[in-house]
């Protein structure tokens, strides 16, 4: 067979490549359309919620990366380290979260074992009243001086004896182990499933650290705040500007350059290992629903 029949002609090789030149994938969005799409508010439910938080018909440039909510069945829900949250609350005036495991919404068995970890350059305790717990599973009940509260049985695993004790602790001679945050008055239900279930369902609340101060100032020059991965902070999306800036101009006014300084909000590099952090102690922040 000739294999001349499969070579494209010079003239056939020009059409083809103009033809490519305007096919092409959509640009990203324009400051403008930014200014449009961030001036929307994330509505889930009763969860509304905007600048520093993206998701559903905010674009991730109107957010925080880490900050993504989600909306599913009307119910607002968000992933931090590996694990998912049901957001049960978001105060924006005091940048607070109230949030619960989605695996514990339904039972003390989750299907992961992964503990509740948080990067404390993103999230920090709102109260002292908060302290870990650690749910123990495959326990030789031999090694504890009390019945097992609960039974979880792991494929595998020939014990399923459960616990839970004070603290962010290892699995010891248990199979596994997830430490979590709830309230110190949890403690005088840590033998009662049907009250530590309830504590569960409650969740518990974070505060997000981002400066507010370069939004703010957005808002008063009337933009619309998002975020800016290239140099990892705020700035500002104004109507009928080509970029964003730090604050909107006054009509025939240039607008004002954002300056770079790194991230202003909360790094994106660095993370602390999920396993070496924790969250809470009974009265300090550390490194790192209801029937």
């Amino acid at each position: 067979m000739d294999s001349s029949v499969f070579k494209l002609s010079p003239f056939l090789s020009v059409s083809v490549i103009v033809l490519l030149l305007f096919i092409q994938i959509p640009s990203s969005l324009s400051n403008n359309d930014l200014f449009g799409d961030c001036s929307n508010q994330f509505v889930c439910g009763r969860i509304k919620a905007d600048f520093p938080f993206w998701g559903s018909a905010r674009p991730s440039a109107c957010g925080i990366p880490e900050l993504e909510l989600k909306c599913e069945n009307n119910i607002t829900k968000m992933s931090i380290n590996e694990v998912r949250y049901r957001v049960l609350d978001i105060k924006q005036d005091t940048k607070t979260l109230r949030i619960a495991r989605e695996d514990f919404l339904v039972g003390l068995c989750p299907p992961l074992y992964v503990n509740s970890t948080f990067d404390p350059t993103m999230f920090e305790s709102v109260t002292h009243d908060y302290m870990n717990f650690t749910f123990l599973y495959g326990c030789l009940p031999v090694f504890f001086k009390v019945p097992p509260p609960f039974t979880c049985r792991i494929n595998g695993v020939d014990y399923d004896s459960g616990f839970v004790v004070p603290g962010a602790n290892g699995p010891g001679f248990c199979y596994s182990s997830v430490f979590f945050p709830a309230p110190v008055i949890a403690l005088t239900s840590i033998l009662d499933v049907p009250a530590l279930k309830r504590f569960l369902k409650k969740g518990f609340e974070v505060r997000w650290k981002v400066d507010g101060t370069a939004c703010r100032e957005c808002l008063i020059s009337e933009g619309v705040c998002g975020y800016d991965t290239t140099f990892n902070q705020t700035t500002c999306y104004c109507r009928n500007q080509s970029t964003g800036s730090s604050t909107c101009a006054p009509p025939g006014s240039p607008p004002t350059a954002a300056p770079f300084s790194g991230r202003s909000t909360a790094s994106t590099k660095g993370y602390i290992r999920p396993e070496t952090c924790k969250l809470y102690k009974a009265t300090e922040f550390v490194d790192q629903d209801t029937n």
